[in-house]
Parts: structure tokens; C-alpha cells; sequence
């Protein structure tokens, strides 16, 4: 679902779904930042990338993980999906609060790297996160496998995304809720380029069309970013 540049002439995918990282340009001002480069991603080392722009402390200030996980509910027993996992930041937080999460991408480097921090983490936890790698149509879901679809900065990273959920849904179970969770289409300090944005309205539009209901669209809990839940 992502566009061709990425994976057609490359053996590793260099962009992962849920952290597109963002460098500041010589403006510096709100809304300047632009995501990098694919010449720049592939200078960098993942473990430079990671530590310069997957997860970073602002990351914790302006996206709220507290705030996203208890969005989810109580985790217990559940089976969470995060698609767009990237270096884990809500994937460990799910596992760490007891729910059993899959932290799916599309970049190895990615799945790489929650494999060899999950070691770090106790015996408990380690048996709640389970990697896997997709590919940029498929999420490559089990039937009837979650309870929770988490899309942290990915979704506009999708391509044919009616299509895409429309496949997704087949590895939902009944009552399972999907959210999305993305920037907002004004300008904001952090994120991708305000015309690569897609409108809160937009989302809603497109969620419909793939068949799901919308059961909250929320642009004010999180200061750059729109909470939309979604049901089958």
C-alpha cells in the first residue's frame, strides 16, 4: 500500500509505517519540519534513527501513550494489533500492561530491533509481544485474530487504504474496534509535510467506505494529532 519508490528498486524497506522520522529544516519553525530523505535514511544507522527520531523524550510529551493505552481499555485477554509498530513505543507499553500485542511493519530492520530490545524486558512480558512482518497490503493477519487494531503516523503511509481495510477486517474479531491516530491536517513543530496530510474528515470518509462505523472522532485530546475509533 505504499508507494512504489520505496520497495521497488531496494531489498530493505527504508521508511517504517508508525515513526516516519522527521528532521528540522534550516527555518526551524512550526510545520518546517520535512521527512527525511531516502538518501538520508539509508546514511543513517537504524540504531541512529531510533534514538534521533523514533523515540525520543517530546515523543512521550506530545503523544500521550498514557492517554492512547487507555483508549484500549482493559488489556487483559485482548490481542492488539499495531500495525506500523516501528521501534515498539506502544507495543512494549501494551505488553507491559498485560495485553497480548503483535508488532507488525513492513521494514525487518524494525522487527529487528523490537526483538533485541523485548530481551531487555521481563520473562512475562516478552511472552506477550510477538513480531511479525508485513507487507505494504497486508497486514497479514490470522481470521478473526485481535480485538484492538492500533495505527499510530501510519495511515497516511497507505496507499489504496479503502482497499486495505477492507482486508483488515477479516482479522478482526466481532466487536473489535480499530484506531487511528494521525496528524493533524494544520501545521504542528513535529510530523510529515501539511500537503502529505490526510483530513480528520477524510479518514472518516474513508473508514465508512471500507465498511466500518465510527463510533468517536476526537481532535482535542492530543495536541498535533485526531483519535479516530472505528467498529465493524
Amino acid at each position: 500500500m505504499l508507494s512504489s519508490p520505496f520497495f521497488s528498486s531496494i531489498p530493505v524497506v527504508l521508511i517504517l509505517f508508525a515513526c516516519q522520522p522527521t528532521t528540522t529544516t534550516e527555518t526551524g519553525s512550526s510545520g518546517s519540519q520535512d521527512t527525511l530523505t531516502q538518501e538520508e535514511l539509508n546514511s543513517k544507522g537504524f540504531d541512529e534513527l531510533a534514538s534521533d527520531y523514533y523515540d525520543t523524550q517530546s515523543r512521550v510529551i506530545w503523544q500521550k501513550p498514557d492517554l492512547v493505552l487507555s483508549l484500549l481499555g482493559n488489556l487483559r485477554g485482548k490481542t492488539i494489533a499495531d500495525i506500523g509498530a516501528g521501534t515498539g513505543f506502544f507495543a512494549f507499553r501494551v505488553a507491559n500492561n498485560g495485553g497480548k500485542v503483535i508488532a507488525i511493519d513492513i521494514d525487518p530492520r524494525a522487527i529487528a530491533w523490537i526483538e533485541a530490545e523485548k530481551k531487555r524486558y521481563p520473562v512475562d512480558v516478552q511472552a506477550l509481544l510477538e513480531t511479525r512482518l508485513a507487507a505494504p497490503d497486508n497486514p497479514n493477519l490470522e481470521p478473526n485474530e485481535v480485538d484492538v487494531v492500533l495505527m499510530v503516523n501510519t495511515y497516511i503511509y497507505l496507499d489504496d487504504r479503502i482497499t486495505y481495510f477492507r482486508n483488515l477486517r477479516s482479522g478482526l474479531k466481532k466487536d473489535a474496534r480499530l484506531i487511528i491516530i494521525d496528524f493533524k491536517e494544520n501545521e504542528t513543530p513535529i510530523g510529515p509535510k501539511v500537503e502529505e496530510r490526510i483530513p480528520l474528515r477524510q479518514v472518516q470518509s474513508e473508514l465508512t467506505q471500507a465498511g466500518y462505523a465510527i463510533v468517536s472522532s476526537d481532535d482535542q485530546s492530543l495536541e498535533y494529532q485526531y483519535i479516530v475509533t472505528a467498529t465493524l
